[in-house]
């Protein structure tokens, strides 16, 4: 494990105090390792919902100018007949591997 020295201005560190107390953290370290994963965790799903919307960009130039399915039949007929192209152009995008 590595240490890591962090300095706090006081209100910071009296927030965390009353924090650990209300919500049974048992020391400032073990608060501040759970506020770096939640964090994380945070960051994590930010960066793939970016790239979800990367993808539905792509997907929508891919298609661009075909044309609007006008009823949910059409809908599907539409996404039978251009999905795998769909799936083949984003995995070529992103390095998918399919």
């Amino acid at each position: 494990m590595e240490n890591v020295c962090l300095r706090l201005d006081s209100a910071l560190s009296k927030q965390i105090e009353k924090d650990m107390k209300e919500f049974r953290y048992s020391t400032k370290t073990e608060f501040i390792r759970e506020a770096i994963r939640s964090k994380l965790k945070e960051l994590e799903e930010e960066r793939k919902r970016n790239e979800g919307w990367k993808a539905l960009v792509a997907a929508r130039g891919i298609f661009k100018g075909k044309g609007k399915a006008k009823t949910y039949e059409e809908w599907l007929k539409w996404r039978a007949e251009n999905s795998e192209k769909a799936v083949k152009e984003l995995a070529k995008e992103y390095g998918w591997k399919l």
